[in-house]
């Protein structure tokens, strides 16, 4: 039993040992016996195994790299167990056979699973190689019993021929069961051909060396019109071929087998004639079998397919000239690759639109940004987030950062987040030494999975309508007599400058001004004399206060100052200077009729960002009444008594005025 198990050798042998081991495993697998069926001759040589060792087990093993596969037996059941476990390792790894009368006195036996009861337990156990005609051992014969017996040498002599017998069936194979399981292979080949070519959606037909239809699938049927029995036996040229094509046709079918291992011609495009009179253009292949006389047709209706791709071109072609000669400016962007985020296309009026002689590479904040602005250097996806710089324009700035953060938006988000996935914006555009005005509609293109393509970008020329549009804002908010704004405007310009106080050490002061005695440069001089007057009252007044002060007026003979202002001290100091521009101006009109024509002022100042409005004018307009009450009733102050904060007095110069002429008020713009 120690030659049976082996003693560690040099280095050498091990790896000898090895390579026997491999070179074995690999005719295990040669044989395809653990995937095929055994056959019954194997189970006949299992059970005369069983008989001539007088034992109740006998089994036929396979052996492969970790199992022993046991592939027929008789008594134990089938299956694989771990080829260690298994006392018939010894025989695979030495090649001898193990024939013991009694296992439990074997030392190398007796540590077995096949002894200790886990997988069994043997008595009596006999075991020969089954060895290829190669000479590699790749399985056992064994016969088993839990009781001892004795065995003769000429049992274990036909235990032998059995294993040579049993190794001749599996390598030659019972022709029979071979033959029969072949046939039922091609059988079920057959069917599954057949089942492929029934059910594939494009047209397969063969036709016989004469050139008769001898096959015709249903796709054939649905494609061309022919039913399979009207199909079937007739000339495959004259039912399918238009005329003027039958010739080169008939020359392709009579042409032998193609060099080519496949035998498959090259795929060729022509029309053939349906049923119906129509013709369908088809993409065919026709393919000339090595073994079997006649031809086979592969072919795809492609009218469809070609019909849409001239419509495709058209488009294309209607597309370019739309895109060349379109008066709006279009460029395309790139959103994925190396130019992701760059223009890869405009046309001329682009060009012409932007002033720019060149505008493939650039991105679109470099293209709002005017020629002055420094070109992105790095495509990447930030392209689509980073806005044009505009150091002196920080609103403008805001307004294309929002534009390009929405086309990021535009980007990133699912199909359907933007209606139609467009997005329009106006914006202003410096060109040259000025600027103007374009409207941008962005439209995001998708692939046919829905992943983003390019981003179309038209751009129109708008100047004109926005300066339109301006005007009528103007005309809107704006006095016409004198140019200042209006009540709406100013009520809408309170509140914007109200939002502001939020700001730290911020102000706002209202002056309410009314006009005395205006009404009587109206009654005595005269309409146009008024109207005069309430024009060159609106230019001292914008000449008085500061730029970004805001003047309006608001009523017949009223003003409104909204003065941005940190203390009411400043505000009350401006107060004063109003009243000398208005009362100088209005001099010449009260030294005519002999009246104090001048102003009433009255404020009110405030510092909180939650202040009503209303409550403001309120005020201010309170003020200015009492002022007015106290400059017709009241009598001289006292020494150092300072004047109210609400009021201020209007002097009265004594020298006259020369009266000029009327010259309009500056329009102020809202």
């Amino acid at each position: 039993m120690d030659e049976l198990v082996g003693q560690p050798g040099s280095r050498g042998s091990q790896i000898e040992a090895a390579h026997r081991e491999q070179t074995r495993v690999e005719a295990v697998h040669a044989l395809g016996l653990l995937e095929a069926p055994v056959s019954d001759g194997i189970g006949k040589v299992v059970s005369l195994a069983a008989e001539l060792c007088d034992s109740p087990n006998a089994t036929i093993n396979i052996v492969d790299e970790e199992w022993l596969h046991s592939i027929a037996s008789v008594g134990e059941p089938m299956g694989r167990f771990p080829r260690e476990d298994i006392p018939c390792d010894l025989v695979v790894r030495s090649g001898e056979e193990l024939v013991v009368e009694d296992a439990s006195q074997v030392p190398d036996l007796a540590r077995s699973p096949m002894m200790d009861g886990t997988l069994g337990r043997i008595g009596f156990y006999a075991s020969v190689p089954l060895r290829t005609v190669t000479g590699h051992v790749v399985g056992t014969l064994c016969a088993w019993d839990e009781q001892p017996h004795p065995v003769g040498d000429g049992q274990v002599k036909m235990l032998r021929i059995l294993a040579d017998h049993a190794i001749g069936i599996v390598q030659m194979g019972d022709a029979l069961d071979r033959a029969r399981h072949a046939t039922e292979r091609l059988a079920q080949q057959s069917m599954h051909a057949n089942e492929i070519l029934e059910t594939t959606p494009d047209p397969f037909y063969s036709c016989d060396e004469q050139g008769r239809i001898t096959y015709w699938n249903s796709a054939a049927e649905q494609t061309f019109g022919w039913p399979r029995d009207e199909a079937v036996g007739a000339d495959l040229v004259e039912l399918l071929v238009p005329p003027p094509d039958r010739a080169m046709i008939t020359s392709r079918l009579s042409q032998g087998p193609a060099d080519d291992a496949a035998g498959l011609a090259k795929v060729e495009r022509g029309s053939l004639v349906c049923k119906d009179g129509t013709q369908k253009l088809v993409d065919y292949q026709i393919w000339a079998s090595r073994h079997v006389p006649g031809r086979h047709v592969f072919a795809r209706d492609v009218t469809r397919h070609e019909t849409a791709e001239k419509a495709r071109r058209s488009a294309e072609e209607l597309f370019a000239a739309a895109f060349h000669h379109a008066s709006d400016g279009i460029a395309v962007l790139a959103v994925s690759g190396p130019e992701a985020g760059r223009i890869v296309r405009v046309n001329p009026a682009a060009k012409t639109l932007t002033g720019r002689s060149e505008l493939v590479g650039l991105t679109l904040a470099d293209v709002l940004g005017g020629p002055g602005a420094t070109p992105q250097s790095t495509p990447n996806r930030r392209q689509l987030t980073d806005a044009p710089a505009h150091p002196g324009d920080p609103a403008q700035q805001a307004r294309h950062q929002s534009l390009i953060q929405d086309i990021a938006l535009l980007v990133s988000e699912p199909a359907g987040t933007f209606a139609n996935d467009t997005l329009e914006h106006t914006t202003r555009m410096p060109v040259g030494t000025g600027h103007i005005f374009i409207h941008l509609v962005v439209t995001l293109t998708r692939d046919d999975q829905d992943r983003p393509e390019h981003i179309l970008v038209q751009m129109r020329d708008v100047t004109a309508r926005q300066a339109h549009e301006q005007w009528r804002v103007r005309q809107t908010q704006t006095d016409s007599l004198t140019g200042l704004g209006n009540r709406l405007a100013m009520k809408e310009q309170l509140t914007e400058e109200i939002g502001a106080l939020r700001a730290p050490g911020s102000g706002l002061g209202v002056l309410m001004i009314d006009l005395d005695n205006f009404r009587a440069v109206n009654e005595r001089l005269g309409r146009p004399a008024g109207d005069d007057l309430l024009c060159r009252m609106a230019t001292a007044l914008v000449g008085a206060v500061p730029l970004d002060a805001y003047a309006a007026r608001v009523g017949g003979d009223e003003f409104v100052v909204l003065a941005p202002s940190p203390s009411l001290e400043a505000v009350q100091e401006l107060a004063g200077q109003v009243s000398g521009a208005l009362t100088e101006t209005a001099s010449y009109f009260g030294d005519r009729l002999q009246v104090e024509v001048g102003a009433s002022i009255g404020l009110a100042f405030t510092q909180s960002p939650d202040s009503d409005p209303e409550d403001l004018l309120m005020r201010a307009d309170q003020a200015m009444y009492e002022n007015k009450r106290m400059r017709r009733f009241a009598g001289p102050r006292d020494k150092g008594e300072p004047a109210p904060l609400y009021a201020v007095p209007a002097p009265r110069d004594t020298e006259p005025i020369v009266y000029p002429p009327p010259t309009p008020a500056p329009r102020h713009i809202p």
